[in-house]
C-alpha cells in the first residue's frame, strides 16, 4: 500500500480506502505496506493537521520547519498513527539492497524516491499488486495497480 491510501482512509477523505483499510483490520485482504511509507504517512497527516488548525498555510512542511513550537501542538495526527499502527497491516523494512535497487526503478520508470523504493521493496518480497492513487505506478510494467475511484 502507498501512503496515500492511509492518508485517504485515515482523514476519511476517501470511503472506498477507509473501507479497504477496515478490509485488513479484519484479515479479509492481506495488506502490507513498509514502515518508510508510515513515516511517510506521518509526515503528510502532521502537514494537513497544520494547515486545517490554522497552525500552517500552504506551506506547511516550511512554517512548521521554522516554528517548532507548531509542531509540539499537534497531536491529532498521532492518534491516525497509532491507529494505522494497530490495524493488521504487514509492515515491512528497508534494507541497503532495496536501497540500491530503488535506484534502478528510478532509472527504468522515472519514479520518485520514495515511490521507486515501493517498487523495489514489492520486486524484494515478489509481490504484484499495489493500492495507489498515484498514476506514475502506471509506468511500472509488472504491477498490477488498484486506485480508488472516491478521490
Amino acid at each position: 500500500m502507498d501512503a496515500n491510501i492511509f492518508v485517504y482512509g485515515l482523514s476519511g477523505v476517501s470511503a472506498e480506502c477507509r473501507a479497504f483499510l477496515h478490509r485488513c483490520s479484519e484479515e479479509q485482504v492481506t495488506g502490507i505496506s513498509s514502515y518508510h511509507v508510515v513515516s511517510e504517512v506521518t509526515h503528510r497527516l502532521m502537514c494537513i493537521e497544520a494547515q486545517s488548525t490554522g497552525l500552517a498555510g500552504a506551506r506547511p512542511r516550511e512554517t512548521l520547519n521554522e516554528h517548532p513550537e507548531r509542531v509540539r501542538q499537534l497531536t491529532d495526527y498521532w492518534s491516525e498513527i497509532e491507529r494505522l499502527l494497530s490495524l493488521n497491516i504487514l509492515l515491512l523494512a528497508l534494507d541497503e539492497d532495496i536501497i540500491r535497487a530503488a535506484n534502478q526503478e528510478r532509472e527504468q520508470y522515472g519514479l520518485l524516491n520514495n515511490d521507486s523504493l515501493i517498487v523495489a521493496s514489492m520486486r524484494n518480497y515478489g509481490l504484484s499488486r499495489l493500492a495507489s492513487r498515484d498514476a506514475g505506478f502506471r509506468r511500472v510494467s509488472h504491477l498490477t495497480l488498484y486506485s480508488p475511484s472516491d478521490v
